[in-house]
């Protein structure tokens, strides 16, 4: 056999460099069109994967700063803020072209072999959730109680009978149970008009806060839905506020997609 007969070699297949990693931002079941906007570091683009039928969206971004510092980084609230946003952002650009199962922040893989084969192992559970979340979007609601108003000052109060009744009145407004039973009233029509929801049972910070939810909304009923929370939001006024936020990627709804994203849960993916 002569040199010109010698079998031709194919050539090796595109890995990260031993200190870049693919960083996943979401899995799509279409689109290959270019993002718009810059990875998660702020710099790497974002380029699509086909990954067992899917389009799997990632960048190449460093293995230190994303994988073997990562814990280090995270205690850095300036760091995590910015890389957050940009990771939102990136989700939210690729929603846009279509629907996306998110990814968790700080989900990392080696190589494209090794993205390939988690894609691959979970197909069927990729499968149902695009299932779940066809033709929805993500809807937060929370409810703030108002600050109580003021007692009635002296002189505008005709009376000790009178002001004693405005009192009573404004306390029992205020009852526990009433409130309570009025806040799952509420949550039971907005899961009507909902494909699925998630309650959130964190403790929170935020002043007045009193209940808060993550609702599958189909696009269908998105108006039948605001009309319930416009509704409780009249019969409140003087007592609550009624906070929604969205439209969102379905990031409360798709388990397991990038559920070991803490590095000591990344066995998988390097």
């Amino acid at each position: 056999m002569g040199k010109s007969d010698k079998p031709t070699r194919k050539p090796p297949r595109s890995e990260p460099a031993p200190d870049r990693v693919l960083y996943l931002y979401g899995i799509t079941r279409s689109g290959k069109s270019d993002v718009g906007t810059s990875g998660v570091d702020g710099a790497s683009p974002i380029e699509p994967r086909e990954c067992s039928g899917f389009i799997c969206w990632v960048s190449r971004v460093s293995r230190r700063d994303f994988a073997d510092e990562l814990n280090h980084h995270m205690q850095n609230l300036d760091w995590l803020a910015g890389a957050g946003v940009r990771h939102q952002q990136a989700v939210a650009e690729i929603a846009s072209k279509a629907e996306v199962l998110p990814a968790r922040f700080a989900t990392v893989f080696l190589s494209d072999d090794s993205l390939r084969r988690h894609v691959r192992s979970e197909k069927s559970m990729l499968e149902a959730a695009f299932e779940r979340i066809s033709g929805c979007d993500e809807w937060g609601v929370k409810i703030y109680a108002l600050p109580p108003t003021a007692a009635p000052a002296a002189e505008s109060v005709r009376s000790g009978r009178e002001y004693l009744q405005q009192k009573a009145a404004s306390l029992e407004s205020r009852g526990p149970h009433k409130a309570d039973g009025e806040i799952e009233q509420f949550a039971r029509e907005l899961v009507r008009r909902s494909r699925d929801t998630a309650r959130s049972t964190a403790q929170s910070s935020q002043p007045g806060l009193e209940w808060q939810a993550s609702f599958l909304v189909p696009r269908k009923e998105r108006d039948n839905f605001f009309r319930v929370t416009t509704r409780y939001a009249e019969h409140w006024r003087d007592r609550r506020r009624i906070e929604c936020t969205g439209p969102w990627p379905p990031y409360s709804f798709v388990a397991g997609l990038g559920s070991a994203a803490s590095p000591a849960g990344r066995k998988d993916r390097l």
